[in-house]
């Protein structure tokens, strides 16, 4: 007899990961795939087909896709997760993304969910993984904000722009200014330069109109009080592929870079949708982008020092 491919697991197990395969979704389940999933051979998967049939009877379904064996259970109006494995696997690495972003007891959550549902799917893989997850993608960046206080600042303003409700938000801009109070409508989160924004408008004393269109920096957030007010305007579309944030007038700048590591490094990235570049002739690179966010720009010209500057409008 030749040796089991999985031999730490018995047949019984198999088979309840097999069956609560198959049950997870109503789709086609190919026996090459089961096979490879289960880690046994393609008899085996025969041997377990008959176990099953042997009890939900005409509840299987089977049948032949181009020479491959699939099955299928057909109960209808069954609760089902939705997902597959693969999924699974593309939420795990989403998570790895957002970790700088997340609280920590946010992201233990996060950990717990995916490691759950790992078990529920049967992902050996995955939920071995997940029991001590070393995260697969990584940042590296020059600093980065702690939002472990800012949490229930964060749950608020995604509720009230859920409910397109105002919130009084106590804010202070920075460490030379002093707390101010808006009346503020959030519209979504946004995320620039490693960190959250929140995007909305501060609005008229009477909830009915936008006073300014403007962006808060959560990190600078003191306080946010739900008023229970709602407002009923809508906010101008968001270009969320722009270069900055997305709602003050735009304009367009050209920015010259010296050849070398600086062109290198604006060549191989996509700035802005509406980006346009063009060899300098000394070797270098000119980006033509159009923006919203002026400041943000300026700053991000300067940060190149002597490897950058602005040219004049055409």
């Amino acid at each position: 007899m030749p040796p089991k491919l999985d031999p730490d697991t018995s047949p019984g197990v198999k088979l309840l990961r097999f069956f609560r395969r198959l049950m997870l979704d109503g789709r086609r389940h190919y026996q090459v795939d089961l096979a490879r999933e289960l880690s046994c051979s393609p008899q085996t998967v025969i041997r377990m087909v008959d176990d099953i049939q042997a009890v939900i009877g005409g509840s299987l379904d089977m049948g032949l896709d181009n020479r491959r064996r699939w099955y299928q259970i057909k109960t209808p109006n069954r609760c089902r997760l939705g997902l597959e494995f693969e999924e699974l696997r593309y939420i795990s690495v989403c998570r790895d993304l957002a970790q700088p972003m997340l609280p920590e007891r946010v992201k233990s959550r996060v950990d717990q969910t995916i490691l759950s549902l790992a078990m529920f799917m049967a992902d050996r893989d995955l939920a071995k993984r997940e029991k001590s997850p070393e995260p697969r993608f990584s940042f590296f960046s020059q600093g980065h904000l702690d939002y472990s206080s800012h949490y229930d600042h964060i749950e608020k303003l995604l509720k009230a722009a859920e409910a397109r409700q105002t919130c009084l938000v106590t804010y202070k801009a920075s460490e030379l200014e002093a707390e101010s109070e808006r009346l503020f409508a959030p519209g979504q989160m946004i995320c620039l330069g490693n960190a959250l924004y929140a995007l909305g408008a501060t609005v008229t004393n009477n909830y009915s109109e936008i006073h300014n269109l403007t962006n808060m920096a959560i990190h600078r957030i003191i306080d946010v009080v739900e008023t229970g007010r709602r407002f009923f305007f809508e906010f101008p579309e968001v270009e969320l592929k722009a270069f900055g944030f997305p709602w003050p007038e735009p304009k367009t700048f050209r920015i010259q870079f010296n050849p070398g590591q600086s062109s290198d490094y604006i060549r191989e990235r996509i700035w802005a949708d509406n980006q346009k570049m063009e060899n300098a002739d000394d070797g270098g690179v000119i980006l033509e982008l159009t923006t919203r966010s002026e400041p943000e720009l300026l700053a991000w010209v300067r940060s190149f020092g002597a490897e950058a500057c602005l040219l004049p409008e055409k």
